[in-house]
């Protein structure tokens, strides 16, 4: 039964009228008649698991309705399962019903009676959240009722709250109770067990581990480096929290960090995986206990790799990565396991560049049954998208893959060792082609750049061939047997016209078909990507609006009518936002550049007048003079606009950019042309960009200093620049190595 139906039974068994169901993405919100939500104050969330959740929402239902209070619930089980998967971020996870009381002494009387109806169901701890009592479903947290938000300074919408006086604070979502401290709390705090550990102490575990460093948080739980006090050596701990990626059947991150360590000791003694120290348990929570394997994940090794030599792996160290990556798989294999989920991040390669695997909580034994579990692009398709895998909702999981899953997963490992790659295909639509042969495509094409991928080409080739032609780990480790051939440049493939075609014709078919002009955003907004703009370049519908304008521009006249309905919508939407920000990408100057081209292509005057006004009215007095949230990026838009226009303000308004983003940063005063040497390097937040407007203001607008500026910018980067041959690169910011621009 779904949830709705649960929550109409409720409402008709309890003979009461009036009460609205509105299903959204995510919540269906459920509201008494005549409701008022209040803005703001203190809520109850309700956590629960795939199989407690319609025993939760029903009691808890039941009591709602009979106090009229409003409620929402996850809108179906697949996204109560994603509220509490071990990946949910940790500030949102587990918060399955949230109810929202008319007052402080209705939130009193309604945690009481839904911590009773609750009592013994399972559902994880809500981090943000305090509980209501040690053992409850029921949490409280301080927070906004409605919906209010504003657009902070980096262009991103966050929950805000009213303080007393009047002025607006950011609804902070932490993963650990941080009510404002002017909200008086709604119930007596917890009594503390009793400790002798004060604030500051180390963390012990388990008496042995006094913890160094927490390497990772996630919703599953923490990793930490300790060390052991016995010993002196330095481990790895694991963390799973109670109910916490919970499946059908009640299995959560507890049981497979427990299996994880059942496979460990399995395949520790052949030389492949860290050795299992110990497994403990605390407070529900469960420990795992490994050797720590000194280096960096595979997949960080090869891109510092590249940073440091500048040129691509060289075949010789491609081919023992891979005749040991294949020794560690056999291996596996011949115990009796299948990874399922083998991938550069989980390979971990040490000092003397031995791989080793670890995260094996995925590798069961054959014949076992389990979720289907991989990585996108590493994951054999076959396996992941496998008809016959059907409903795993009742818990009649699918049995373990054979072999030939982690074969395709060291094909695609190799593939992204030898050139970089991620190999994830996006839906073939319609499938004309298999995953095999798409690869291919991929190989193809990277080789002729990467001499590598041209000595692994028929080993990744053969291990990411479709079933039943791929490779086996034997073929695998024949063909290594060989020494890597110095294999010739390729041309690589070539475009036709008639592909050029299609895939145009595929990306503005594809526009057109997902439009939503009635919709908050114009096109979907993926869940995961954060809340912002809807109009601007980086996350909205200008950056899209420029791509259809240059395809009308280039004589592509069938994205027409996609480009006037996507012009039409971003000039209603305007004059919606609270806040105006001026940078290009997540401000608004790059959403009137795209839309003033469009008008002009589109031959729209009343359209163009409307871009001119709002770009008149963009506030350029902020303090941030980056491209992509400040200064510089709204001047190249004024720029732009007055190169189009003639329109001697815009002029004006980029020279007062310009003036600006010299005062601030202390390029233009004489002596200090240095001052953009502190700043990071890039063009999106750095020098280059700033140094770009400059640049394109003093030749606009004739003005030497600019000009001066730009080119002491020039110099600085010039002598930061790292150069291999005819390449070149910078570090991130200065006295930075580790991330390049």
């Amino acid at each position: 039964m779904s949830y709705q139906a649960i929550t109409n039974r409720v409402l008709s068994g309890g003979l009461v009228t009036g009460w609205t169901l509105r299903d959204g993405e995510i919540w269906c919100m459920v509201t008494p008649p005549r409701h008022t939500r209040r803005e703001q104050g203190w809520k109850l969330h309700l956590s629960a698991t795939p199989p407690s959740a319609p025993h939760v929402l029903e009691r808890a239902a039941r009591v709602l309705v009979a106090h009229g209070c409003a409620f929402k619930f996850a809108v179906s089980p697949e996204v109560t399962a994603d509220l509490i998967s071990a990946r949910a971020p940790r500030g949102q996870a587990g918060k399955f019903l949230t109810a929202y009381p008319a007052d402080d002494e209705q939130l009193r009387t309604l945690a009481g009676l839904l911590h009773e109806a609750t009592l013994g169901l399972a559902g994880p701890a809500i981090l943000s959240d305090r509980r209501y009592r040690p053992d409850s479903l029921v949490h409280y947290r301080y927070g906004g009722f409605a919906s209010s938000r504003r657009l902070n300074d980096e262009g991103l919408y966050e929950g805000v709250l009213r303080a007393p006086d009047g002025t607006f604070v950011a609804d902070e979502r932490n993963p650990w109770f941080s009510p404002p401290p002017w909200a008086p709390l709604p119930f007596e705090p917890p009594v503390p067990a009793g400790s002798d550990h004060r604030r500051g102490d180390p963390v012990i575990l388990a008496g042995r581990y006094r913890v160094e460093e927490a390497v990772r948080h996630s919703n599953r739980g923490g990793i930490y480096r300790p060390r052991d006090r016995y010993t002196g050596e330095d481990v790895l701990i694991k963390e799973a929290r109670p109910h916490v990626g919970a499946d059908a059947s009640g299995r959560d991150a507890r049981h497979w960090l427990r299996h994880e360590g059942d496979v460990l000791a399995r395949l520790a003694p052949l030389g492949i995986t860290p050795a299992v120290r110990g497994v403990f348990e605390a407070a529900g929570h469960l420990f795992l206990v490994q050797d720590l394997i000194p280096g960096t994940n595979l997949a960080r090794w090869c891109a510092e790799r590249l940073a440091r030599d500048g040129v691509p792996i060289p075949a010789p160290v491609a081919f023992r990565l891979a005749r040991a990556l294949t020794r560690l798989i056999g291996a596996t294999h011949a115990a009796g396991f299948v990874l399922r989920d083998l991938k550069p991040g989980n390979v971990m390669v040490t000092p003397d560049d031995t791989p080793v695997l670890i995260d094996l909580e995925c590798a069961i034994g054959v014949g076992e049954r389990a979720p289907v579990v991989g990585t996108r692009g590493f994951t054999a398709p076959e396996y992941l998208d496998h008809p016959d895998h059907g409903d795993q909702d009742d818990g009649a999981f699918p049995p373990a893959p054979g072999p030939a899953v982690d074969c395709y997963s060291l094909g695609a490992t190799l593939l992204h060792v030898a050139c970089g790659l991620i190999p994830q295909l996006a839906p073939d639509s319609p499938a004309l082609r298999d995953a095999g042969e798409r690869v291919a495509v991929l190989v193809d094409t990277a080789a002729p750049a990467a001499p590598a991928l041209r000595a692994l080409a028929p080993l990744v080739l053969g291990l990411t061939a479709d079933l039943p032609g791929r490779w086996t780990i034997e073929d695998a480790a024949g063909f290594l047997r060989r020494p890597p051939g110095a294999a010739p440049a390729a041309a690589g493939p070539t475009l036709t016209r008639d592909t050029r075609r299609r895939l145009i014709n595929d990306g503005l078919a594809h526009l057109a078909a997902t439009i939503t002009p009635d919709g908050e955003h114009l096109w979907p907004r993926p869940r995961s990507a954060p809340p912002g703009d809807p109009c601007a370049v980086q996350l909205g519908a200008a950056g899209v609006l420029s791509v259809l304008d240059r395809a009308v521009r280039c004589g592509e006249h069938c994205a027409e009518a996609t480009l006037r309905a996507a012009a039409h919508w971003l000039e209603r939407r305007l004059a919606e936002p609270d806040r105006v920000l001026p940078g290009l990408y997540f401000g608004r100057s790059g959403t009137v550049w795209a839309l003033h081209d469009a008008a002009l292509t589109l031959g729209d005057d009343e359209l163009a007048d409307s871009a001119r006004r709002y770009a008149l009215n963009i506030p350029l007095d902020g303090t941030n003079p980056d491209i992509c949230h400040g200064l510089a990026g709204a001047g190249l838009a004024q720029l732009h606009l007055w190169h189009a226009t003639g329109e001697m303000r815009f002029a004006e308004r980029a020279a007062h950019c310009a003036d600006r983003l010299l005062n601030l940063t202390g390029a233009g005063i004489p002596g200090r042309g240095e001052a953009l040497a502190s700043m990071p390097y890039g063009f999106a937040h750095g020098t280059a960009g700033k140094a770009t407007y400059l640049l394109a203001a003093g030749r606009a607008l004739d003005r030497t200093d600019l000009v001066e500026a730009a080119t002491d910018a020039g110099h600085i980067l010039c002598a930061a620049a790292r150069t291999r041959g005819d390449a070149a690169d910078w570090p991130k910011a200065p006295g930075q190595t580790d991330r390049t621009v």
